[in-house]
C-alpha cells in the first residue's frame, strides 16, 4: 500500500518529497479510519490461527504469503527476479484453476513501462570559456557532478548569470520580500547559484530564523530557475553549509538526502573553487564575499557574467523497467456475462529499501519482505479465485482477478490497467481491492473503505460481517475521491470500488514485516465474508450504480488547530513522462479543479502564466496562495490550450507516518 496518494499541492511544508510524500499516512484515516495497532504479532493464545485445528484456507494461505514474502523473492521490486518469480507463481496458480488469459494480454500478463532510477550516463563534460580565449576544464566528480534532480542536456558556449542563492520569497506575515532574480534577464543562459539561503546563522533571519526555510529546497531553486526561462543551473556549496570543511559534490543518490524532486533542466553541481575560478574570470568577488554582503544587508547581487560562458553535455540515464500485471479471467454464463467484477490488489513491494523506495526504516538496506503489504492481499486474491473458480453454478457476471505490480510506485499497474482495459471499463461493475488483510485484529475489525460509490454497498457490507463474526468499519469516501490503492485508479473511471483493510502497524514498510507476524485464521475469515460479498455483486440482477462521493467537510482554518493550505483537488498521472506540464489522471469530486471543468487527461502548463513541467513545478507554484483566491490555469486539452478561472480551495495537512 502506499499512503499518501491523494493529491499534490496540499500543505507544502509537510509535502516536502514526492517519495516521503508517498509513504505519508493518507488523509482517509483523518476522516476515522483506525489503526489496527498490532504492535506485536498477537499472542498465539490470541490468534485464530492458534486452534489446534488448521482450517485447509489458512495452510493454503500460509503457503501463498510465505513464498510471495520470502527473502529470495527479494522484496518483490519491480525489476528484480524477485518479481519475476512472483509474477510467475501468480499466472501458473491462475492456470491451475483454469481461469483464461485475457484478450490482448500476453498470455496471463500484461506488460507495461516504469521509470527505473537514474544513473549517470557515459557522454558528460563541462568547460568554461573566458574572454581571453583560455578553456576552464572542470574534471567530473573533482570539480562538479550532475545531480540526478535535473535532465540530461548541452550547451554550446552558453551565456552565465550568476542568480545568487535562486531565490524569490514573499512572505507578507515576516515581511520578508528578497528575489535574486530581480533585474536580470537569464532567458535561456545557464544560472550560477548558491545551496541553501542568506543569513543561516542568525536567529533574526526573516527566512527562518535558523532553521533551513522551504526556499532553500532544491524544488524551490529548480522550478523558480525554471520559471525564469533558465536553461541550465550550476549549483555550488554556500559556505556555511559545509559539511566537516569539506566542498564535496552531492553524487545521484546523496541528493535524495536532502530533497527528492526532478527539473526538465540540466542540473550540474560545482565545486566553490571552480565556482571561484568562473567568478574571477568574469571580474567577480570571490563567493565568500558575495555571500557576506549579501547577508549583511539581505540583498541580492546577482549579474550576468560578462566575458563567460559554459559548454557541456549532461547525460543522465532513466533506463526503463518492464513489469507485469498478472490477470486471470473466470468467464460469466448468461445475458449478464459481458459485465466483469475485478478483484485484484498489488504484489510489489519495496526490495531492499533505500531512500528512494518508500521504505521507513531509512538507513536499512535489508529485504522489506511486505508480508502484509502486500502478499497477504495478494493471496487473498488466489483465495478468492480458487473458490470462486471451482464452484459447480456458473456465475452470472465475468470475474476478472489482476495482480498488480508498480503500485508502491504510484499505482502505476492499475493506472495502466484502466488506461488500457483488458475488458470494457463501461461493463466494470465494480473492483474490490485487497490492501493489507494480514492483521485482523482481536475485536476483529476489518475497514471496508469506499462503501459510498453504490448505493445500498454499505447495508450489504454490514450485514455480511455482522454473519461472519466481523467488525466492520465503513468508510463511505475514499479520500476526496481517491484512497491510496488500486481502487482507486478504477473510482476515478467511474467504477464502483470496496476496500477490504485491516489497518497499518509499526512493522509497515519496514523489513519486520514478516509472514510470521501474519494472523492467517483472521484471513481465512476475511476470505469467508468477501466470498459472500462477492458473490452477493457476482449474482446481484441490477448492475451495482456508481456514485460520485461528495468531498468530505474540512475543519475551520479559523478554529487554529488546523493547518490550511491551497489546492486545486488534483490526481497527478505519476506514470506520465510528458516533456512539458503534469497530466491528470482525475480531479477531486467537487473540488476546485471540477468545479471550474478540468478532467482527467488534462495537462496543466501553467499557473498564473507561470510555466509547469513537472509535478514539482506544479506544488512549488501553488505556493504563497490561500483557499478561496482565483488563479488562472494554462491547460492542454488534446490539441487545445485553454485557460481557466479556478477558485482555490482548502485542505488540511495529512499526518506523516514516520
Amino acid at each position: 500500500m502506499r499512503l499518501g496518494g491523494e493529491e499534490v499541492g496540499l500543505d507544502l511544508n509537510q509535502r516536502h518529497a514526492f517519495d516521503k510524500a508517498r509513504v505519508a499516512m493518507f488523509a482517509v484515516f483523518l476522516a476515522g479510519v483506525p489503526f489496527c495497532r498490532a504492535q506485536e504479532p498477537p499472542p498465539a493464545a490470541a490468534t485464530e490461527a492458534s486452534a489446534a485445528y488448521v482450517s485447509p484456507t489458512e495452510s493454503r494461505l500460509r503457503a501463498d504469503v510465505t513464498f510471495l514474502a520470502s527473502d529470495e523473492r527479494e522484496g518483490r521490486a519491480p525489476g528484480s527476479s524477485g518479481i519475476e518469480a512472483a509474477a510467475k507463481f501468480i499466472a501458473e496458480t491462475f492456470k491451475s484453476l483454469g481461469l483464461k488469459t485475457a484478450p490482448g494480454a500476453d498470455g496471463y500478463f500484461q506488460e507495461f513501462t516504469l521509470a527505473g532510477r537514474p544513473t549517470l550516463g557515459a557522454a558528460n563534460d563541462l568547460a568554461i570559456h573566458t574572454q581571453n580565449g583560455k578553456e576552464l576544464r572542470a574534471e567530473l566528480k573533482t570539480s562538479y557532478t550532475p545531480l540526478a534532480i535535473g535532465s540530461s542536456g548541452s550547451a554550446e558556449k552558453m551565456a552565465i548569470v550568476f542568480a545568487g542563492y535562486g531565490i524569490t520569497a514573499r512572505d507578507e506575515k515576516t515581511g520578508l520580500d528578497y528575489d535574486d532574480y530581480a533585474g536580470i534577464d537569464v532567458k535561456g543562459k545557464a544560472v550560477l547559484i548558491i545551496r541553501r539561503e542568506p543569513q543561516q546563522d542568525r536567529e533574526d533571519s526573516p527566512f527562518n530564523g535558523r532553521k533551513t526555510s522551504e526556499y532553500a529546497t532544491f524544488r524551490h531553486k529548480a522550478t523558480n530557475a525554471f520559471q525564469h526561462g533558465a536553461a541550465m543551473v550550476l549549483l555550488v556549496n554556500d559556505l556555511a553549509g559545509l559539511e566537516g570543511g569539506k566542498d564535496n559534490l552531492l553524487g545521484l543518490v546523496q541528493v535524495r538526502r536532502e530533497e527528492d524532486t526532478s527539473s526538465k533542466l540540466p542540473f550540474v553541481m560545482v565545486t566553490r573553487d571552480f565556482a571561484d575560478q568562473i567568478l574571477a574570470a568574469a571580474g567577480s568577488p570571490k563567493l565568500a564575499d558575495i555571500e557576506a554582503r549579501i547577508d549583511s544587508d539581505l540583498r541580492p547581487r546577482s549579474r550576468e557574467l560578462q566575458g563567460v560562458s559554459v559548454t557541456a553535455r549532461v547525460t543522465i540515464d532513466r533506463p526503463g523497467i518492464t513489469t507485469r500485471n498478472v490477470v486471470g479471467v473466470l468467464e460469466g454464463s448468461g445475458p449478464l456475462a459481458d459485465e466483469t467484477i475485478v478483484i485484484g490488489g498489488h504484489y510489489d513491494h519495496l526490495g531492499r529499501g533505500g531512500l528512494l523506495s518508500g521504505s521507513l526504516a531509512v538507513l536499512s538496506s535489508e529485504i522489506h519482505n511486505g508480508a502484509d503489504d502486500n502478499a497477504s492481499g495478494t493471496a487473498t486474491v488466489l483465495e478468492m479465485a480458487r473458490r470462486l473458480s471451482t464452484r459447480r453454478d456458473p456465475l452470472p457476471r465475468r470475474v476478472v482477478f489482476i495482480a498488480f505490480s508498480g503500485e508502491e510506485k504510484g499505482l502505476l499497474g492499475s493506472q495502466y490497467y484502466v488506461d488500457h482495459p483488458l475488458f470494457p471499463l463501461n461493463k466494470t461493475v465494480m473492483m474490490i481491492n485487497f490492501d493489507m488483510v494480514g492483521r485482523l485484529n482481536l475485536k476483529r475489525e476489518l475497514t471496508m473503505i469506499g462503501t459510498g460509490t453504490s448505493p445500498g454497498s454499505e447495508f450489504v457490507v454490514e450485514a455480511l460481517g455482522k454473519s461472519s463474526g466481523l467488525t466492520i468499519k465503513k468508510v463511505t469516501g475514499l479520500t476526496d475521491g481517491f484512497g491510496g490503492s488500486d481502487h482507486q485508479s478504477f473510482y476515478a473511471k467511474d467504477v464502483p470500488v470496496l476496500f477490504a483493510f485491516t489497518g497499518v502497524h509499526p512493522d509497515y514498510h519496514r523489513p519486520s514485516d514478516d509472514s510470521d507476524r501474519i494472523n492467517y485464521g483472521g484471513m481465512a475469515r476475511i476470505c469467508d465474508y468477501m466470498e459472500l460479498l462477492a458473490l452477493d455483486l457476482i449474482r446481484r440482477p441490477e448492475r451495482p450504480a456508481f456514485a460520485r462521493l461528495n468531498p468530505p467537510r474540512r475543519e475551520s482554518a479559523q478554529s487554529g488547530s488546523v493547518a490550511m493550505g491551497a489546492t486545486l483537488g488534483v490526481m497527478p498521472d505519476y506514470g506520465d513522462e510528458a516533456k512539458e506540464g503534469m497530466k491528470l489522471s482525475g480531479v477531486r469530486d467537487g473540488g476546485p479543479a471540477a468545479k471550474a471543468g478540468l478532467k482527467g487527461g488534462d495537462v496543466i502548463t501553467s499557473i498564473e502564466n507561470k510555466k509547469i513541467a513537472t509535478i514539482y513545478d506544479y506544488m512549488e507554484s501553488l505556493k504563497g496562495y490561500k483557499p478561496g483566491q482565483k488563479i488562472h490555469v494554462g491547460v492542454r486539452r488534446g490539441g487545445e490550450d485553454l485557460k481557466i478561472e479556478a477558485e482555490l480551495g482548502g485542505t488540511t495537512g495529512a499526518s506523516h507516518k514516520q
